[in-house]
């Protein structure tokens, strides 16, 4: 006997088999869509906790720059006056202690990370030309330490006398440190306070977050 064609069987089936497809796209579109939310959410995450680390980052650099600013401007001014008084002293200023660099590993994080370039251009352009100007003037600093550590310590142990000449002047090597110092602290102080104000920018923009 010839098979019958059931057309409410087909279309039965026809359904089902519609009905899978329609679930299977749905889900791999709702996994797309929940994949591409989920990955907005933590880079935005990743976005807020890398500004958290620059503001964190600046504002020591705001406090420490500005205290170790004007310890280094009290050395030099205790060496201005023992000068002025016709008194020979030791050219021995004060040093930052520990590392001579101060962190930047928030900024270098954001930029390996690419996340700077999620920032507006103006505020990226500012942050890097402030990290790029600090790690130059501590480069500077930094001869001036190993000068400090090379000229500077030796003649400590003879005695102050050792930095003058015969006419009781201080020796042009001394003076051309002691004004390259006092150029490093001009800058030292010149950065703390526009560290503070990248950081109220900073903290204003974590805000509307």
């Amino acid at each position: 006997m010839p098979l019958r064609f059931d057309a409410s069987l087909w279309r039965a089936r026809a359904l089902s088999a519609l009905a899978q497809l329609t679930l299977i796209f749905v889900g791999v579109t709702l996994a797309f869509v929940f994949e591409g939310w989920r990955k907005q959410l933590d880079e935005a995450s990743d976005v807020r906790q890398t500004i958290d680390g620059l503001i964190t980052e600046l504002s020591h650099y705001e406090k420490h720059g500005g205290e170790l600013a004007q310890r280094m401007e009290q050395s030099v001014e205790a060496w201005r006056t023992e000068d002025r008084a016709g008194r020979h002293a030791v050219v021995d200023l004060y040093r930052i202690p520990g590392a001579p660099n101060p962190p930047a590993a928030a900024w270098t994080s954001a930029v390996s990370s690419g996340i700077a370039n999620q920032l507006d251009p103006a505020l990226r352009l500012e942050l890097g030309w402030y990290y790029s100007e600090m790690g130059g003037i501590h480069a500077n600093y930094a001869r001036l330490i190993a000068f400090h550590e090379r000229e500077v310590m030796p003649r400590a142990l003879q005695g102050a006398g050792s930095f003058y000449d015969s006419d009781g002047k201080l020796k042009p090597e001394f003076r051309v440190h002691l004004q390259l110092y006092e150029e490093f602290v001009s800058d030292l102080k010149r950065l703390s306070a526009q560290g503070g104000e990248l950081r109220h920018k900073l903290e204003a923009l974590r805000a509307k977050m």
